[in-house]
């Protein structure tokens, strides 16, 4: 990995991290840097399960929450090549209102633009049209290995509020560092 991704990375963290704490009722349930296995993704579901119990969370938005959460870092645990692994963020920040969640990590150019398509047509879908693409995704039996037919796009727009804010910015060449924002209403 050029380290030009991680510096990205951490660029790219502490942006979010500032808007997403602009408003002084807002609290950092987590922040993560860096490589995701199994049970620091473990740790951070527990993590956001504890906050929700505080928090007074309604099951109804505790259950979109941790949906929109694990999908999210799923995507950071599953997809990111060996050598990007290390650029990986993941960001949860809670206020009155809702949960923000950001997630990114380094990718090559050519996927984040069919990421980026993907989210623009996502974004522009209604509840029903979600529902009945989510649906044929899931009916759908050609997934990659690690998953990769695009259903938890459709189950995070289907939990959060829209639209899903794609973030990129170029690292190199062949790689850009690629970000999801998602918020998801506490009431």
């Amino acid at each position: 990995m050029n380290p030009s991704g991680i510096i990205t990375g951490l660029q790219w963290m502490s942006d979010a991290r500032s808007r997403f704490t602009a408003d002084p009722a807002a609290s950092i349930v987590f922040a993560h840097i860096g490589k995701l296995d199994h049970h620091g993704l473990q740790r951070l579901i527990k993590v956001v399960e504890t906050s929700c119990d505080a928090n007074g969370d309604t099951g109804t938005v505790r259950k979109r929450l941790i949906n929109v959460v694990v999908e999210g870092l799923e995507n950071l645990h599953r997809h990111p090549s060996d050598d990007a692994r290390a650029s990986v963020i993941a960001l949860l920040v809670c206020d009155h209102c809702r949960y923000r969640f950001a997630t990114g990590n380094a990718v090559p150019a050519a996927i984040a633009a069919q990421l980026n398509l993907r989210l623009d047509i996502v974004n522009q879908m209604d509840d029903a049209e979600l529902k009945e693409q989510y649906l044929k995704v899931l009916s759908n039996s050609s997934r990659t290995g690690n998953g990769g037919a695009g259903l938890g796009l459709f189950t995070m727009a289907r939990r959060c509020e829209r639209p899903i804010t794609v973030r990129t910015t170029p690292i190199d060449g062949t790689d850009v560092y690629f970000g999801l924002e998602l918020s998801i209403a506490r009431n």
